[in-house]
């Protein structure tokens, strides 16, 4: 049986017995007791269990409808969801319309032990959401004395810092970057991409170690918390689990001193709103085509060192006048970076990537040339041989470190990870997920023009093929594929889904021929 674990451990669970480790640890011994075999291992840190919306949770929700898995297995069944309503709506779901069974290494469940253990799953459930929302009770009900006390809840704002009795003080390094920003906004000549620009220009640098973009300035001009003052909100979630904040925001005396002055922020809130304009609203939904799928092929070749982050590169879709003028747009300079990368008009590119996915067609031979990158990468052995080499290799290095023979920590997580993504590597795509791929790609047209006047399904038709488009000037010059369409364009299985563009086919219309060069892959 084909087994899918899941890890999850939110900011407080970073120690103990639901740390990543020791749930990986107790998975895998469970799964190799039981005769089974790991598939692939989804995990999810610092994210709370009260939402289902968790980057490898959607993943594994994803795969199991593609049946990719026959079980999963967790550490703990709270670690699919805290609230039940979730909890149950999820395993109802994989259970009896993906056919997945669902198991727990220390809980008993309806798979493992019929009624009984349903019964006790319920019941677990039902204990699992108590705690969280009387957790969530008491957090906020201490946070909210501690806000009427005059204790700030939170991390420092920029310009402050804690002292050893936790409360706010001026912080020497910064200050003078606080008031920088708050004077010069105070003239009127400067706008909080501006102030942005300033700060970072001057080697400031925000509470997240980024430099500083339009969007926190502006937070920070509007903060009361500079003025003597604490904020307290009230969190609340919505039905979705994400963080409302509609709740009314309350200001209570603090035990700090103030380091702005009334005078100043009054001036800036005075200047703030006589630059503020009206704008209408869009009279339309634009569900932009390459929607997360655009990156700044300039800012992914080439990252400040030691400022990057996961969608470092990404471009925004934008509009002008009420909608009548779309545009692709990088993110670098709202992030506080530079960037020559300009706006490009959405139909530029759209254009260009339909035209590029019309002409990406499959070799006849595709399925011949799957089977030969999966025997170069085996090399003499087959498949089955190899994944039961590293099973084998896997247990004897987990019992030397169950039983204290390890002790490099680093290097034995390291050995680990690399077996295990090997692992996965060599697990076999379905045969008809390949086929659905090499279809999609010969028949891309077809599919096209069936979707005319849906934008949003054009859009997530173009997501199933590509991953990433990257954009230099007004051109898009390579791709990103995903996995599936990279493998049946033959397509070495260990090497990158990087994709570089043909310009003629592409940009002009003199010819619809196809090559692809391989690169080193930008760095985001």
């Amino acid at each position: 049986m084909r087994y899918a674990a899941y890890i999850r451990i939110s900011s407080e669970e970073q120690i103990g017995n639901y740390s990543v480790d020791a749930q990986r640890r107790a998975i895998e011994t469970w799964v190799i007791a039981n005769g089974g075999v790991l598939a692939k291992v989804y995990i999810d840190e610092g994210h709370s269990g009260r939402t289902a919306d968790r980057p490898d949770f959607v993943r594994l929700r994803r795969d199991a409808r593609q049946r990719k898995f026959d079980a999963i297995i967790v550490h703990k069944f709270d670690r699919f969801a805290r609230n039940r309503t979730d909890a149950l709506a999820i395993k109802s779901l994989l259970r009896h319309d993906y056919g997945i069974k669902v198991y727990s290494v220390s809980e008993p469940s309806e798979d493992s032990d019929g009624p009984m253990g349903a019964l006790i799953e319920g019941i677990m459930e039902s204990v699992a959401d108590w705690y969280s929302q009387n957790l969530a009770t008491e957090v906020a009900k201490g946070k909210k004395e501690r806000s009427i006390q005059g204790k700030h809840n939170n991390q420092a704002p920029f310009g402050m810092k804690k002292n050893k009795d936790k409360v706010l003080v001026p912080n020497p390094n910064e200050l003078s970057g606080l008031l920088l920003a708050f004077e010069s906004y105070a003239t009127g000549n400067y706008s909080d991409k501006d102030i942005a620009h300033l700060l970072n220009e001057n080697g400031y640098k925000s509470n997240t170690g980024r430099p500083f973009s339009k969007d926190t300035i502006r937070d920070i001009l509007q903060n009361q918390t500079y003025l003597g003052k604490i904020k307290y909100q009230k969190y609340k979630r919505k039905s979705d689990g994400s963080r409302s904040f509609d709740e009314p925001v309350q200001w209570f005396d603090g035990q700090h001193e103030p380091v702005i002055s009334q005078e100043l922020y009054d001036k800036c809130i005075e200047v703030r709103a006589s630059r503020r304009t009206h704008r209408q609203a869009t009279n339309r939904y634009n569900s932009y085509l390459l929607r997360n799928i655009a990156y700044c092929y300039r800012c992914c070749r080439n990252p400040p060192d030691g400022k990057t982050f996961k969608y470092y590169g990404k471009m925004r879709g934008q509009s002008q006048w009420g909608g009548e003028h779309l545009y692709y747009r990088c993110r670098a300079s709202d992030l506080g970076y530079k960037c020559e990368q300009k706006g490009v008009p959405v139909e530029i590119l759209d254009r260009q990537i339909v035209t590029i996915l019309m002409n990406l067609k499959p070799p006849a031979d595709w399925r011949k040339g799957v089977t030969k990158a999966m025997g170069e990468l085996l090399g003499d052995q087959n498949l089955e041989e190899r994944l039961q080499h590293i099973r084998e290799i896997i247990k004897r290095m987990d019992k030397r470190w169950d039983n204290g023979f390890v002790t490099d920590e680093q290097e034995y997580m390291e050995q680990r990870i690399k077996l295990q993504m090997e692992m996965e590597q060599l697990t076999p795509v379905p045969h008809d997920e390949l086929e659905q791929a090499a279809d999609m790609l010969n028949n891309f047209k077809a599919h096209w023009d069936r979707l005319e006047g849906d934008e949003e399904s054009r859009h997530e038709l173009v997501s199933l093929i590509v991953e990433r488009a990257y954009v230099q000037d007004e051109k898009i010059v390579a791709l990103t594929l995903r996995s599936n369409y990279h493998l049946v364009l033959n397509h070495k299985t260990n090497g990158p889904t990087y994709y570089e563009v043909d310009p003629l086919y592409a940009y002009g219309s003199d010819g619809d021929r196809t090559r692809d060069l391989w690169l080193d892959r930008p760095a985001c």
